[in-house]
């Protein structure tokens, strides 16, 4: 029995509970027995984007790294294996307003990243080929080569592989990125892509079929040359292979073999007793089945896919599907709580002046015109805000994007808009804000269309800080916002932001660059200052995204006007 025609017989009431659950375990029974040919959606390893755990330390010498492994916190170690020459430069940043850094420069900022997503639990090292003592690539839990092309480095990369190679152990990967047209057979776990086993074919629910379908993953995360998914892909090995938790991937809303036939039955029939009514009526929409089927082509942890995937299908129908199964009953038993790592320090000083909540507050709601509460120099806009850039390759690039802010938050569990207007305005009660982002999305279908989302801003502990939260199809996000610095004549603001969907296990960070028009500050020492604040924040210039805030593009002209004053008109009512 199909699972969805399983699905809708047990919702419609033609099949008794008892017997469709026999039906579908016995089903299940037969996926996981072995067959080969059974490629979805068991075949994921799913563990959702729940981005949460990874560690290093961090000095800008590259030969200062030490391990960490006596630290009692630490779970295991990365090796980050560059070239002997600094100036070699990396993929990274293709798509930021600087230009790309050398691969000394980016493994250090990825040493960062491991160590914001592990919360500190995964110590990174930093080295070359010349300057490095074979114990530090043989002994770490993952190595990692970047960039190694010339002759000697490329000899070392060989000579160390096949070192890791003889002592192989279940803890331990190896992977090359960009190291020429070889990769050089990476490891993941007990899975060596140089000695293959027949279990990573024929017996997808060992620890070898895992370890190869892990390898694919990470290599497709890798060869995205971002400082996010490379970091993800670190996170989901040690999630699999190190013996510990890694909260940031630790939960998955996907059937896998990893999960085995008890979870996956037991998550099946919640959602078929619990939510029985919900899915059928999602599954006998032709848009809101669709959504569910694209979804399950994907990785649900590819925050860029799957949330593209969403917008490109959101409906009620789909927001009830979701809020049912999880936001309400957590089928998956999900959690995920807001980053902690890095702090970034919220501005404290403006215009000579100490910042105060209603300082803060002013810089938010930035150039909306009609509202009281703005500052001087705001220049009556039907926006709050433009982004000019962002730095999660996950929400951050979607063309224009607007922000209204009426004491209110923004909504950052969106996923690369094209343009993104913010609008920050008080409630009603002018006690809390409201922050309406509006952004054009490109659809996987190839249409253009606006997307909206509405939060509720509540003001910090700490004056220039924000906690912000939203129902975004169906899924509550909470969000976590610092000013961290704006210019005095409000010309750009930057903020910092830290986010988490429990219902989904989803933890994610970013930060975003606005302006009044959405483009980016002409004058360079403004723009030196701008890095300066955003370093700050740990991020690095060259992981920005530039945000498409071109009117007359051939994407915007199709789409139409952003609808601007939508919440506007209901304000007094929802505030």
């Amino acid at each position: 029995m199909r699972f969805r025609t399983f699905v809708l017989a047990l919702c419609s009431g033609n099949l008794p509970i008892a017997s469709c659950f026999a039906s579908l375990t016995s089903n299940v029974i037969s996926r996981t027995s072995g067959s080969a040919a059974f490629q979805a959606p068991w075949h994921r390893t799913n563990a959702l984007h729940c981005r949460d755990i990874a560690l290093l330390h961090q000095k800008s010498s590259l030969s200062s790294h030490k391990s960490n492994k006596a630290d009692s916190s630490i779970i295991g170690t990365v090796t980050l294996l560059v070239p002997s020459s600094s100036s070699e430069t990396s993929p990274f940043g293709s798509k930021s307003p600087v230009s790309r850094p050398s691969w000394h420069l980016a493994a250090q900022q990825l040493a960062r990243k491991i160590r914001q997503f592990s919360d500190g639990t995964i110590s990174t090292r930093i080295v070359t080929p010349q300057e490095t003592e074979d114990d530090a690539c043989l002994e770490s839990n993952a190595l990692v080569a970047l960039g190694l092309t010339s002759p000697s480095d490329i000899q070392y990369l060989s000579k160390t592989f096949r070192k890791r190679r003889s002592r192989q152990q279940e803890g331990t990967c190896q992977f090359a990125v960009s190291c020429g047209s070889n990769n050089y057979a990476p490891i993941v776990g007990p899975y060596d892509e140089a000695n293959p086993s027949i279990l990573a074919t024929f017996a997808p629910w060992t620890n070898i079929a895992s370890g190869k379908r892990l390898a694919t993953q990470m290599t497709g995360l890798f060869e995205k040359n971002t400082s996010d998914e490379f970091a993800l892909a670190i996170m989901l090995f040690f999630n699999q292979f190190s013996g510990s938790k890694i909260p940031w991937v630790q939960h998955s809303i996907d059937v896998t073999w990893e999960k085995g036939l008890f979870q996956n039955s037991k998550e099946i029939y919640g959602m078929i007793t619990k939510c029985g009514p919900c899915i059928a009526r999602c599954l006998n929409d032709e848009n809101c089945s669709s959504c569910l089927k694209a979804l399950d082509k994907i990785d649900t942890r590819d925050q860029v896919n799957s949330y593209r995937t969403v917008v490109s299908y959101e409906s009620e129908l789909l927001r009830d599907f979701s809020l049912c199964i999880l936001q309400k009953n957590n089928i998956f038993e999900c959690k995920a709580e807001i980053p902690s790592i890095p702090y970034v320090k919220p501005i404290d000083t403006w215009r000579g002046n100490q910042v105060t909540t209603e300082i803060a507050r002013g810089i938010m709601i930035g150039h909306l015109a009609g509202v009281n509460e703005s500052l001087e120099g705001n220049l009556n806009l039907d926006v709050s805000w433009k982004v000019a850039c962002g730095a999660n390759v996950a929400y951050d690039q979607f063309p224009s994007q607007n922000q209204v802010c009426i004491l209110l938050v923004f909504d950052f569990s969106l996923w690369l808009p094209v343009v993104l207007f913010s609008l920050f305005y008080p409630d009603s009660k002018g006690k809390d804000l409201w922050y309406d982002p509006v952004f054009r999305v490109e659809t996987i279908d190839g249409r253009n269309v606006w997307c909206k989302r509405h939060y509720k801003v509540r003001n910090g502990k700490v004056p220039g800080t924000f906690r912000f939260s939203v129902l975004d199809n169906g899924v509550t996000s909470n969000e976590f916002w610092t000013i961290v610095d704006a210019a005095d004549d409000l010309s750009w603001v930057v903020f910092h932001y830290a986010g988490a969907a429990g219902a989904v296990g989803q933890r994610y960070l970013g930060g975003l660059l606005c302006t009044p028009d959405g483009k980016l500050p002409h004058e360079e020492a403004e723009l030196e200052r701008i890095w300066k604040v955003l370093r700050s924040a740990e991020i690095e210039p060259w992981e920005l995204f530039v945000v498409d805030n071109d009117e007359q593009s051939t994407g915007a002209l199709v789409a139409g006007p952003p609808p601007l004053d939508y919440y506007r008109k209901v304000a007094s009512v929802v505030g």
